[in-house]
Formats: C-alpha cells, sequence, structure tokens
C-alpha cells in the first residue's frame, strides 16, 4: 500500500507517516509540501490513497480534489483541515473527497480513516476483476426470470383495467 502526504505543515509531514509504523499493514508515504509536485507524484505513481490539507498555498483543496479526480478518479481522497466548516465538509463529499479530518489530527481516527479508504478500495478492484460466483449468476437469472413474470402479471392486471374503464360491450 502506497500514499502520498501533501502539506504544507513540515511537522505534519514527519508526523503522520509515523502513524503507519505500528499500524496493520505496511504503507510506504510520500510527502510533499507542494501542489504541483502532489499531483506530479500520482500522476506516476500507483497509490491506494491520497491525504492532503484543505488551506494550501496557490491551490485549495477543492481545487486539488478536483484535479485528482481527473488524474486518478478512483482513488480515495482524504482533505485535512484546520479551518473545517459543515459547509466545507458538504462542499468537499460532494466533489468527491471520501473523508475530512479535523485538524489537530487524531492519530488513531486518521489511522483508521486510512485504512477504511484502502479497503474499500481494494473490494472496489477485486469485485471489478472477479467473475460472478455461481451464486450472483442464479440470483441474477432468477431476478430476470421474476421481472419477466411481474411483467405478465402487469400486462394482465393494465389489460383487466382497460377492460373495466370501457365498460360492459
Amino acid at each position: 500500500c502506497a500514499l502520498p502526504i501533501l502539506d504544507d505543515d513540515r511537522h505534519l509531514l514527519t508526523a503522520l507517516p509515523a502513524v503507519f509504523e505500528n499500524g496493520p499493514r505496511a504503507i510506504t508515504v510520500d510527502t510533499t509540501s507542494s501542489a504541483e509536485q502532489a499531483l506530479r507524484l500520482i500522476e506516476c505513481n500507483e497509490y491506494d490513497v491520497i491525504v492532503s490539507d484543505f488551506n494550501m498555498p496557490g491551490l485549495n483543496g477543492i481545487d486539488f480534489l478536483k484535479e485528482c479526480k481527473t488524474v486518478r478518479p478512483d482513488i480515495p481522497i482524504i482533505l485535512l483541515t484546520g479551518y473545517g466548516t459543515h459547509e466545507l465538509e458538504e462542499e468537499a463529499l460532494k466533489e468527491g473527497a471520501y473523508a475530512l479530518i479535523q485538524k489537530p489530527v487524531d492519530s488513531d481516527v486518521f489511522l483508521s480513516v486510512v485504512t477504511r479508504a484502502i479497503i474499500r478500495r481494494e473490494l472496489r478492484q477485486a469485485a471489478l476483476t472477479q467473475p460472478l460466483s455461481i451464486e450472483a449468476r442464479i440470483f441474477s437469472m432468477e431476478n430476470k426470470r421474476l421481472s419477466s413474470r411481474l411483467r405478465e402479471i402487469d400486462d394482465r392486471l393494465r389489460s383487466q383495467i382497460e377492460d373495466a374503464e370501457k365498460g360492459p360491450s
């Protein structure tokens, strides 16, 4: 697993990667304080999740989020903010952010959110690459048969309603 962390706070760029040292899985972390450098990293590397500060010089979190979604639409993006409002959170989620974490960052919350984002992405990728199981194919066939039977019943009911509306002949 790998992720970039973008923040202009040097302290966080040191502290956040340390959160993963004793975590449940090995995670490689690239850090940068430049949005432009982060975008180059994202274009050139395969990451499982992206972490970015919201309030960056030159590019705010929403703009960065949109750029990331253009380059890597399938990667979850977690935004960090010290100035979070309900409106900001709504906008970030609307634009496709996986989560918005308030600063100061609680290391347990951070580890949990990043781990969940990685697991969610892994499950999505597995679902896209694995063929349907026998149970799923049977369920799909049964639904098609059920849908066909429901259409027949619906057509019969519509016909009866039309006949009733016409009245006796």
